[in-house]
């Protein structure tokens, strides 16, 4: 691609920010505070080896050690059942409080990790299964060089013969991240650091611009940023360069494609806004059906998404790679300015701010179904907004409105750009409305703007 995309405009353009881009290096990821992190695999795969080299001893929750505090000896399995009891209540303190935690057993049948999983959803906690898949032979040799609690080999055996046979097997079960470590070497050179939850800027004090649905209007974007003090230069081009006013961030509040007239080109400006850290930006339900296309998933060409995906067909391999890894990175919501501010795509009740789990993801992309539809065969989602009490400000978008109203601490900015509305920015903390008007009608709503 060398860093020229024909646009819809019918133009080629060579950008060196397209280039700068595609050579990026995606960031780490890492573990967030409160995360339930379930060691699988027989004895003698080195699970407790791993936990002690990249994990606090206070972090770690061990069967042994449980069966040693209630029997004095952590090779008496007469004591499991009351060891897991005290496992169990260990974990469900630490999660609880939001603690990282680690739970070092074999945890190869599915009615032990089931509990763990269980206290992961009831406290809204990511969960991630760390899969030591290592042949019984090498369990076994490295049972036999133990010094004390030598398992039996018919035990590693059995046990092997239990776990899970994919990463799979354990997505399916709830776990929101799978890895998988083959050989000691995997193990010894693991390094997914833990670090602040992905959702959590709270170091971010602002002012902020925080700017509704894009579904690609690319100009009006540029207009809008514009009109709120952003120097924009060379605006033809594929990828303006854009300066933020002193001291300001731009945060996308999702719903960056579909439907609207430059899809691809409106995702290029949100990314290169964000690779030079003059924007945040969170995924809204659009953006997360992209993804899934990209990944190969099965997904209902939809709602836009046949005319997106024609321009990234357009645009070639590498800008599809580029989007898809982008995408891959955001994170669910984000919660800045000391707890102050929170920015999801389809809104969030407050238990869930600042959580990375699967569900606080489902619910800040997509809303809450109520299972029922309204007139136009649109899902009726729970009203969140009109039940919120708390202190933080919510910004969101993913339901068109004619005109962005406060509703308590929470504001809808999605006033229906692509179905010729405006487009619209809250800045914070002034709590500013901006908006500039739509060019056109890109795409008719079968339901009225409210």
């Amino acid at each position: 691609m060398a860093g020229a995309y024909r646009s819809t405009r019918s133009q080629t353009i060579d950008n060196e920010g397209v280039s700068a881009l595609l050579n990026a290096q995606p960031a780490r990821t890492s573990i967030a505070p409160g995360t339930l992190v379930v060691l699988v695999g027989p004895s003698g795969a080195g699970k407790s080896t791993f936990a002690q080299k990249h994990f606090k001893p206070t972090e770690i929750v061990s069967s042994d050690a449980c069966r040693a505090m209630v029997a004095d000896d952590a090779a008496d399995q007469a004591a499991t059942t009351a060891a897991f009891a005290v496992l169990h209540t260990i974990v469900e303190r630490r999660l609880r409080s939001g603690r990282l935690t680690v739970v070092d057993a074999t945890n190869v049948q599915a009615k032990a990790r089931r509990p763990l999983l269980a206290l992961a959803a009831r406290y809204h906690r990511p969960s991630m299964a760390i899969l030591f898949d290592v042949s019984p032979e090498v369990c076994k040799e490295r049972n036999r060089k133990r010094q004390d609690r030598v398992v039996g080999e018919f035990v590693v055996d059995r046990q092997c013969a239990q776990a899970p046979v994919s990463p799979d097997v354990l997505l399916s079960e709830g776990f929101d991240r799978v890895i998988v470590l083959h050989s000691a070497e995997e193990a010894d050179a693991f390094d997914v650091p833990t670090g602040p939850s992905s959702t959590a800027r709270r170091d971010k004090p602002g002012p902020f611009d925080v700017i509704g649905d894009l579904h690609g209007c690319s100009d009006e974007l540029l207009s809008l940023l514009r009109v709120m003090g952003y120097q924009v230069e060379n605006p033809g081009d594929l990828i303006p360069r854009i300066t933020p006013p002193e001291g300001r961030t731009a945060v996308f509040v999702g719903d960056f494609i579909d439907r609207g007239p430059d899809n691809v080109r409106t995702l290029l400006i949100v990314m290169a806004m964000v690779r030079y850290g003059a924007a945040l930006a969170v995924p809204g339900n659009h953006d997360e059906k992209l993804l899934r296309a990209l990944q190969g998933a099965p997904v209902k060409i939809t709602s836009g998404l046949d005319r997106t995906l024609q321009e990234l067909d357009a645009a070639g391999e590498e800008m599809r790679a580029l989007v898809r890894d982008f995408l891959t990175g955001l994170p669910s919501h984000l919660v800045l300015d000391h707890g102050n501010l929170v920015v999801a795509h389809a809104g969030l009740p407050r238990e869930l701010h600042g959580i990375d789990s699967a569900q606080a993801r489902d619910v800040a992309l997509f809303g809450t179904p109520t299972g029922r539809r309204d007139a136009f065969g649109l899902k009726i989602l729970m009203d969140w907004a009109h039940a919120y009490t708390g202190d933080a400000i919510v910004v969101w978008g993913h339901l068109p409105v004619a005109e962005a109203m406060w509703v308590g601490n929470t504001i809808d900015i999605d006033t229906g750009c692509v179905h010729g509305g405006s487009l619209t920015a809250l800045r914070y903390p002034e709590r500013e409305l901006v908006s500039v008007p739509a060019a056109r009608v890109y795409s008719i709503s079968i339901k009225p703007l409210q």
